[in-house]
């Protein structure tokens, strides 16, 4: 049962990882430095960038920790990130990605609704910056992790979860968050479902691409935390995948099948014109409004 909500609101640690995202990074800040919440900690890990992006995040320097310095990996940046954070919930929002203006304020109060939770997740906007449009697929479930990943740009974790169960395997270079969520699961740590539009997330990251690499960790995935015969099925469904997906691409057909995984494979519940990151949160919230 839930408790009565408490008038102490949490300290948020958001972490921002990045490698010359001079493109993005600026958006992906303001979508953090704006959320007009009281207790928060901003810290921006650069990888050695560039191509400017440091000039940028350095301009926001007042507001936010900055480590700027080659690092291992995408998750060797996020475990820098995550040795310096002090805050009670921790998100980690890419430099391609963005928070929705509600989104620290929803996860405070479903916290605080939910004091046994070590990990709050939402839905997601898919952003596709090349067409300019932007589509919202159903809540991902956590029940469902041993069949692909819930939305991380969506997921916060309670930084004593993180004290108590480790930080991310740098081994991997694309499914290091993958990895991470089961391995709570399997913990028993429990998840809280937020139905509500918490980020956007750029679909140009290297997980969003098929290449070998990720069919070889998404088959590593399968082999660590499913029985021998299941997983079997699984890396052979993802060979077929990856082969599939690479013809694809190679026969000029990624936006016919574009059209039909959102249509017919991921139920789409809406989508719209990407102007700017205000009028699609407007849009957003619009249409959540008048489905309730």
């Amino acid at each position: 049962m839930s408790e009565p909500l408490q008038s102490k609101p949490l300290r948020f640690s958001v972490i921002t990882v990045c490698l010359n995202a001079a493109d993005t990074i600026e958006e992906t800040i303001f979508s953090v430095l704006n959320q007009n919440y009281p207790a928060l900690e901003y810290i921006i890990i650069d990888g050695g960038s560039t191509d400017g992006t440091t000039d940028i995040i350095e301009r926001h320097g007042e507001r936010a920790k900055i480590v700027s310095e080659p690092d291992g990996g995408i998750y060797d940046a996020f475990n820098k990130g995550l040795a310096i954070a002090s805050g009670d919930m921790v998100g980690i929002i890419n430099a391609d990605d963005m928070y929705a203006p509600w989104t620290l304020r929803t996860v405070d109060e479903a916290s605080r609704r939910h004091p046994e939770g070590g990990v709050f997740y939402g839905k997601m906007a898919r952003l596709d910056r090349a067409s300019r449009k932007w589509t919202v697929y159903p809540l991902r479930r956590h029940s469902e992790l041993l069949n692909r990943m819930i939305g991380h740009p969506a997921v916060f974790v309670r930084n004593s979860v993180y004290k108590k169960q480790g930080f991310f395997d740098d081994g991997y270079k694309l499914v290091g968050d993958w990895d991470f969520m089961l391995r709570l699961y399997k913990a028993g740590e429990i998840f809280c479902p937020i139905d509500k539009v918490l980020a956007a997330f750029g679909d140009n990251g290297a997980s969003s691409r098929p290449s070998l690499l990720l069919a070889n960790e998404n088959m590593a995935i399968y082999q660590k935390y499913l029985p021998r015969f299941a997983a079997l099925k699984k890396i052979l469904k993802t060979e077929i995948k990856y082969w599939l997906r690479l013809g694809i691409d190679a026969l000029g057909l990624y936006p016919a099948y574009a059209r039909l995984r959102d249509k017919r494979l991921l139920s789409v519940e809406k989508s719209g014109l990407y102007s700017d990151a205000k009028a699609m949160w407007e849009e957003i919230i619009a249409e959540a409004s008048c489905s309730r």
